[in-house]
């Protein structure tokens, strides 16, 4: 296959790392938008939910147009969407532009080189391993994000914004190593004939789905789980992003396992250790306690998105379910947050949005189990 190329998959995994732009900046953007141009901080948020909502929408259109149109075509119209509206945002004041042109970005540019991504991975042999290197790749952009953006520091938006527009300029000079499928769009995630029905695809991505709101709904607040627990806000960021460095490992650990043990006894290990760990991430907690909890839950969460997304596109027998990944995961981090939201009340703590959490994780176990077994039949 020409999606099995290492050419291939350092191409995806670019265009998979611009797929997270706004997610991985999304929080420094929101920044720099406040403090350099003197933004309400809840229109800021608002332009970062712009973006995010473009960027999950994206894939959705993407299922669509796909089958029709060339993949190292519309990687180059998304990458250049991406250089030119990044450049463009560093110079605009205006909430309504940069709200208008942030959403156009996230659709033409993000959303579409996520699902550019998501095409050429689930086109490849193994699966669950290249998922698992396309998660490392966007956990250390992650990473990187949090300790170099701004930059040069207190650059303001541009400084956020113009190294992202570096980096997807090199994705472009990539470009020519995307496969050009034949026919459609040459993506049958479980290797048949694709016009198969959608179900057993839709009802792995609804696993996602519930996986991520769960999720969604204790990242959102882990910070402020954090310094509820008595910690200082300093170190309860410095906790996170050690933590979130270290969590790399369940990306590699995955790649390397990949299917030597089959998906049931990874995905259900690393749902009930992350089940275990969100219990634990309340109440009064040591920095060191805090760090180590987040740093476990993080590491189970990146083994076990690989299989989620490997499961999907085997169980895609339309050859366009899988393109909605991005769209799941998105969803989610946005709707664990407004049903999480709406179970707490003032002074009483953190404790729903755990509860909603392990709801969420256990939900997703008891679905996934019978898709997996189909899988293995």
């Amino acid at each position: 296959m020409q999606a099995d190329k290492p050419t291939s998959l350092v191409a995806a995994l670019l265009l998979g790392c611009i797929g997270v732009f706004a997610i991985m900046a999304g929080p420094i953007i929101t920044e720099a938008l406040v403090a350099g141009l003197g933004i309400e901080p809840g229109v800021a948020g608002q332009i970062f939910a712009a973006e995010a909502l473009g960027t999950a929408l994206g894939p959705v259109a993407a299922a669509f147009w796909m089958p029709r149109v060339k993949w190292r075509t519309a990687a180059i119209v998304a990458i250049l969407v991406v250089i030119a509206g990044n450049v463009v945002s560093g110079s605009l004041a205006s909430a309504g532009s940069l709200t208008a042109l942030r959403f156009a970005v996230g659709f033409f540019g993000e959303g579409t080189a996520f699902a550019l991504a998501i095409a050429i991975v689930s086109s490849t042999s193994q699966k669950d391993r290249n998922f698992a290197f396309l998660i490392a790749a966007q956990v250390v952009l992650g990473v990187l994000c949090f300790l170099l953006l701004p930059m040069p520091k207190d650059a303001g938006v541009s400084g956020v914004l113009l190294p992202l527009a570096g980096l997807a300029l090199v994705a472009l000079f990539t470009v020519g190593w995307i496969p050009q499928p034949d026919g459609a769009t040459g993506h049958h995630g479980g290797g048949t004939q694709a016009g198969g029905s959608a179900v057993p695809g839709f009802i792995a991505l609804a696993v996602m789905l519930i996986w991520c709101t769960g999720l969604g709904a204790i990242w959102a607040f882990v910070k402020l789980i954090g310094t509820s627990a008595g910690i200082e806000a300093s170190q309860v960021g410095v906790a996170l992003g050690v933590s979130t460095g270290v969590a790399t490992l369940g990306a590699l650990a995955a790649s390397w396992l990949a299917d030597r043990i089959g998906r049931i006894i990874p995905v259900t290990v690393a749902l009930l250790v992350q089940v275990a760990m969100i219990a634990l991430l309340q109440g009064e907690m040591s920095f060191l306690q805090f760090m180590l909890t987040a740093a476990v839950f993080q590491t189970f969460w990146n083994l076990n998105g690989p299989y989620i997304m490997g499961t999907i596109a085997l169980s895609d027998t339309t050859g366009r379910v899988s393109l909605l990944i991005p769209t799941a995961q998105i969803g989610g981090f946005f709707l664990g947050p407004v049903i999480a939201g709406q179970m707490l009340t003032p002074g009483a703590g953190y404790g729903p949005a755990n509860t909603l959490a392990i709801a969420c994780c256990l939900l997703a176990l008891a679905i996934f189990i019978p898709v997996a077994m189909r899988l293995k039949r």
